[in-house]
């Protein structure tokens, strides 16, 4: 689950996502927040997949955006969460 909030978030993270080592294929679901994955498991893994989303500026799963990722997001899509200090 991520923290995208607009078409343009989902955009976002599935063209930059798409350019991660092993990874096919990237669809995200705005309704669910659920970003679905094809990958290459010789050569990422679920946590990296998680890891590459925070680098991309949202929250993935457990794990919070990497604040200055985050803060080059458009302001519309910050989510405002306190989570994330504006």
């Amino acid at each position: 689950m991520t923290s995208a909030i607009c078409t343009s978030c989902k955009k976002r993270i599935e063209n930059d996502l798409s350019f991660e080592a092993g990874v096919r294929k990237v669809a995200m679901d705005l309704e669910t927040k659920q970003v679905t994955v094809v990958y290459n498991p010789k050569k990422t893994s679920p946590e990296k997949i998680r890891q590459a989303i925070t680098k991309i500026g949202y929250d993935a799963d457990s794990l919070k955006a990497d604040q200055k990722a985050y803060m080059r997001l458009p302001e519309c899509c910050r989510d405002h969460d306190a989570a994330h200090p504006h």
